[in-house]
């Protein structure tokens, strides 16, 4: 199964009924200096990190976690996003909020 990690400012509450509530948006400064410390950012701004495409949403991203090997430049960059900017960090597919202790034992 393949996993990405949902990073944004969300309602908790609304996450444990499935449901994807921006509370506001995150701080794309913040955002396109770690894309392109931990990934690459092409010339008309699609970014990726450890070869996977980075998807930019409304007030979100969503990036490759958990493939068929983990992703080490998107741990690394969730783990400092959330770090910075206090962002949730969501895994769609197993419905549940990554802490980060998590990260290091998937």
């Amino acid at each position: 199964m393949i996993h990405k990690l949902t990073l944004g400012h969300f309602d908790v509450e609304a996450l444990k009924n499935r449901r994807l509530v921006v509370l506001r948006p995150l701080d794309w400064n913040v955002v396109a200096r770690l894309l392109h410390e931990f990934g690459t950012v092409d010339e008309s701004g699609r970014a990726t990190l450890g070869d996977h495409a980075v998807e930019v949403k409304e007030g979100y991203i969503i990036c490759p976690w958990l493939m068929a090997r983990r992703v080490q430049a998107a741990e690394e960059f969730a783990r400092r996003l959330h770090q910075e900017t206090g962002c949730v960090m969501y895994d769609a597919s197993r419905h549940e909020i990554v802490r980060l202790e998590q990260m290091a034992h998937w």
